[in-house]
């Protein structure tokens, strides 16, 4: 976990969110790590990577969501449910948890991950996650 003050305190609460990311990591071969970050961009807990990276994985994808719901705002064409970044050696999939204040599940996958099951595990995650997170989740 990383900046664990901003997590809630209860202690089952941080094992069920941290077994919901473990099981996206065991269910879909290829990724590389799973963050979930508030709309602000602080990490609030992670799987696979080193805490400083997560930090600015987590301020960079709130920032990329956020431009990704102005576009959607200018096109009409509602709110933001998924975005989707291929680069030449990996993907990275971002999701909102429907949660208040509202969360960001971002997964960092290889090229040899298939999208659609990144896509269908992830949003299963965030609907887990959905469900263990209280009611605002990031105060300490």
């Amino acid at each position: 976990m990383s900046d664990a003050s901003r997590m809630p305190a209860s202690a089952p609460v941080r094992q069920r969110v941290d077994a919901h990311l473990n099981t996206l990591v065991h269910d879909v071969d290829g990724l590389m790590g799973v963050v979930v970050a508030s709309l602000d961009g602080f990490a609030l807990a992670q799987i696979g990577r080193e805490e400083d990276t997560v930090s600015r994985l987590a301020a960079m994808s709130s920032s990329m969501l956020a431009l990704a719901e102005a576009l959607g705002r200018e096109l009409a064409i509602g709110p933001l449910g998924a975005l989707i970044l291929e680069a030449a050696h990996g993907k990275v999939l971002m999701l909102t948890v429907p949660v208040q204040p509202p969360q960001l599940l971002m997964v960092a996958c290889d090229q040899t991950s298939a999208m659609g099951q990144v896509l269908w595990h992830a949003k299963q995650c965030a609907r887990r996650l959905a469900a263990t997170l209280p009611p605002d989740a990031t105060t300490p």
